[in-house]
């Protein structure tokens, strides 16, 4: 379950991914992305504004008394570190009478410095102030004076980010988002490469570009993974060779798996073997069609991996079963969907000097999308797939063929199977079914098509998986396609997709040239640090509900304190014999084309997976890549991943205050801590078994909590659409996002009981730590999507919006409306409130 939103499924490395990968190509940085050109098409610059705070004069009086080089390099340092001149200056050699005169004189002449309505300024402890009272009458009044202000570097830097962020003519109780991000959306204009934009998306591109540098590097490692990563992106950005083979090696393969009817005048259909052609395409190409197949842990016994068979996904992606299905919304984009698929045909038909007439390719063109169309009728919707006990039918391998017996399963098993392990697959091999009656559905459609429409269909998803590795005709073919789809007006500079690549086929050997070079051992502590509060914090969130009873609440907690903790990077990144062996039997070499080390990996990788059967199921698996900007959850490990990518500005570092952190970052640890108990998460226990640990009353009084949080977000329509949230399918990351916000606040608010308050950020003085938390949170989200974009993430994606994980969460947060003295009933403060956690 990451934290981010995901990509569209068919940007990803394959068609369809074993869940358990997470490993995938995506675009636009909607989780590890790519696309490329040596022109980078940088966000706006993360300018500092004039953070300046002038207390009174005696910063001239110092400053007349510096010599002429004190005043030449003073400057200069304070500029490299991005603080005031006069900031210092008052700092150092200030008499306290003096300052104290000074302060009051600033009260009354500073008119730049305001407070807003929900100001709630700290007042200087009376006995600093008492020994004047009697010497000055004039300071017997006691007037406000300002609070303490924050002047390192990691303050300032984090003020920076929210001044240029904020419209602080907005009424935060009106409309949080705006108020927070108002600046922000209104000075980042979506860039013409992406679909959207934000300061998510800004931190995934300065990963990219850091990568970037570091795998165009002259340099040979003594890591032979890290080599290899290397010469995986220089493979991808050498376009000389990519025009020079244009179709070459796709051709190979249709000739491989038996040519594509399509294309062909007389297509023998006496050689068709659904079997084999399946058997091709997974084992070689790594496509799965007509079902999926993974390997993963045993839901009810997680010591162990087993086979699980699910639904297929479609061409255009998981979740995208609407777009087949309603015409009256969505006629453009399979309009859009045929040109591609027209366009790609129309491509090899050429270079292969082929005859067959455009109206026979047509005709098959258009069988292939009603197939597909009849298939999404058949395919489970996403958001009636959250009960995973209903999804969790064990079964044996001989069952499968009286549900889809058109495919000699023992056959297909043993010839996708390392050769070593061929023995283990027989009729009683054990097997996961998810969709029972999907498969029994999709075995009468089969029956009902011709060979030579099933051959077609197959072997488009084929080519559709590698058109990407081809030449660069076929990427403006996919553009003039995702401009429909997404909004993206034209393709990016392909240095973006490259950089990505390296984290999709080695994502350990890529993480750890990112972590090296850009991630800090103090970091990753504070980081730890954090959980452990938030874990307490959730802890305190338990205890102190009142509809669980005691027995369930014992065991939540131990569920909690039993989670497995992935920072950074996994240790093995450090060690590069150790690191290597993760990459055994895996060759690229320098000369190898880039289309030809994607199916390598492709091979590689199934093969690595396949072995997993005859090993336990290894709950402390780090296996994202460390150079990924997003979170993660796994229900079955039972285990909460940070990458080293997300833990960084403007989200985090060991330099900013405490209020900014756990604003951020903090809720990022909440909301992944909170999976473990969302709708979906809550079915497993605490070694990550599915298994019910819920009294019968807290578990009816759960559901009553849950069912709030989808009737609160299903409410909530999209700006610039007429499409509601799907509260159903959101509802598991809406749970995660108001338990982890509010796990933050509580974990912040703990740590200034125990440590005193913070000194308050420069340029923001006017705002408490308190509502500062909150901006911080915001700021997370603050960003903007094309229409189709928004409109495809409603419909494909389990995340609500960017707008409503800030809206949706804080008008459920009592905190907040206290915080910034919200009226009843106000936007921002509504008198219903949906709490889970």
């Amino acid at each position: 379950m990451p934290f981010g939103n995901d990509p569209p499924d068919y940007v990803h490395l394959r068609s369809n991914e074993s869940q358990m990968q997470l490993i995938t190509i995506s675009e636009n940085g909607d989780t590890p992305t790519p696309s490329g050109s040596p022109c980078f098409n940088a966000p706006a610059r993360d300018e500092a504004p004039a953070v300046i705070f002038m207390p009174g004069k005696g910063t001239f009086r110092w400053w007349k008394t510096r010599t002429t080089m004190e005043k030449c390099l003073i400057p200069v340092i304070l500029f490299f570190l991005i603080l005031s001149v006069i900031l210092l200056a008052v700092i150092i050699n200030t008499d306290k009478r003096i300052e104290a005169k000074m302060v009051d004189k600033a009260t009354e002449t500073d008119t730049d410095t305001r407070s807003p309505p929900h100001e709630d300024p700290r007042v200087r402890p009376p006995d600093l102030d008492a020994e004047f009272t009697t010497v000055t009458p004039v300071l017997t009044t006691e007037k406000p004076q300002e609070p303490e202000v924050c002047t390192s570097p990691g303050c300032v830097r984090a003020a920076t980010h929210f001044l240029n962020a904020m419209n602080m003519t907005v009424d935060p109780c009106e409309d949080f988002f705006e108020f927070a991000c108002g600046l922000w959306n209104e000075q980042h204009p979506i860039p013409d490469d992406m679909f959207g934009y934000g300061t998510f998306a800004y931190a995934r591109e300065q990963v990219r570009q850091q990568l970037r540098v570091l795998l165009e590097q002259e340099h040979t490692s003594d890591s032979e993974s890290i080599n290899m990563a290397r010469s995986t992106y220089k493979s991808c950005m050498n376009k000389t060779q990519l025009d020079e083979l244009k179709t070459e090696p796709l051709f190979e393969t249709l000739t491989e798996l038996g040519e594509w009817p399509l294309l062909q005048e007389n297509w023998d259909e006496t050689k068709f073997n659904l079997t084999h052609l399946l058997v091709d395409s997974r084992r070689d190409y790594g496509v799965d069609v007509f079902f999926q197949l993974y390997i993963y842990a045993d839901s009810k016994n997680t010591s162990r991996n087993t086979l699980f068979i699910d639904q297929a996904n479609l061409a255009l992606g998981r979740g995208t079963r609407d777009y087949y299905l309603n015409v009256t919304l969505f006629s453009s984009h399979m309009t859009a969907y045929r040109k591609y698929l027209r366009k790609i045909a129309q491509l090899l038909k050429t270079d292969g000097n082929l005859t067959r007439s455009e109206k026979d390719m047509n005709a098959d063109i258009e069988k292939i999308i009603d197939f597909e169309i009849e298939l999404a009728k058949i395919i489970v919707a996403e958001d009636e797939r959250r009960n995973n006990t209903r999804l969790y039918n064990k079964k044996e391998i001989a069952d499968l063929y009286s549900l889809l017996p058109q495919v000699e399963w023992v056959t297909f098993f043993q010839s996708i199977a390392p050769a070593d392990l061929k023995h283990l697959f027989h009729n009683q091999t054990e097997i996961i079914i998810c969709e029972i009656e999907y498969l029994r559905q999709v075995s009468a459609l089969i029956a009902s098509t011709d060979k030579g429409l099933l051959t077609n269909y197959v072997l488009w998803r084929v080519v559709q998986s590698n058109v990407r590795y081809l030449d660069e005709r076929f990427d403006d073919i996919k553009q003039d396609f995702l401009k429909v789809m997404t909004g993206q007006q034209q393709s990016a500079p392909r240095w973006k997709d490259c950089a990505q690549v390296p984290s999709t086929v080695l994502p350990l050997a890529a993480g750890a040239i990112y972590v090296q070079a850009h991630f800090q051992e103090s970091d990753r502590e504070e980081a730890i640090r954090m959980i452990v509060h938030l874990r307490n914090s959730f802890a305190d969130l338990v205890r102190k509900n009142d509809w669980m009873d005691d027995e369930t609440k014992k065991v939540a907690i131990e569920k909690a304190n039993s989670m497995i903790n992935n920072i950074g990077y996994p240790d093995v990144t450090n060690d590069w014999k150790q690191l290597d062996q993760q990459y055994q039997g895996l060759e690229i070499q320098e000369s190898d084309t880039y289309y030809y080390i994607m199916k390598k990996s492709v091979v590689w990788m199934q093969s690595r997976e396949f072995q997993k059967l005859i090993k336990p199921f290894d709950k402390h698996e780090f296996d994202i890549s460390p150079a990924v900007v997003n979170a993660f959850y796994s229900p079955e490990k039972n285990a909460i991943t940070f990458p080293a990518g997300i833990l960084q500005p403007p989200f985090f570092s060991g330099t900013f205050p405490k209020a900014v952190n756990y604003g951020a970052i903090g809720a990022v640890i909440g909301h992944e801590i909170t999976h473990g108990f969302d709708d979906q998460g809550s079915q497993y226990d605490k070694d990550g078994n599915l298994h019910n640990w819920w009294s019968e009353s807290s578990l009816n009084a759960f559901d009553t909590r849950r069912r709030c949080i989808v009737e609160q977000y299903g409410n909530y329509t999209v700006p610039k659409t007429t499409f509601r949230v799907n509260g159903k399918l959101t509802q598991g990351e809406n749970i995660a996002d108001n338990g982890g916000v509010k796990e933050a606040f509580q974990a912040y608010q703990k740590y200034v009981l125990e440590n005193g308050e913070e000194p308050r950020l420069p340029g923001l003085q006017q705002y408490t730590n308190e509502q500062i938390f909150f901006v911080s949170y915001a700021h997370f989200w603050c960003g903007k999507k094309k229409e189709a974009a928004a409109m495809q993430q409603v419909l494909t994606d389990e995340h609500s919006p960017e707008v409503f994980r800030v809206i949706g969460v804080l008008s459920n947060m009592q905190a907040f409306a206290d915080v910034y003295k919200c009226a009843r009933n106000s936007p921002v403060n509504p008198d219903h409130k949906c709490i889970v956690w």
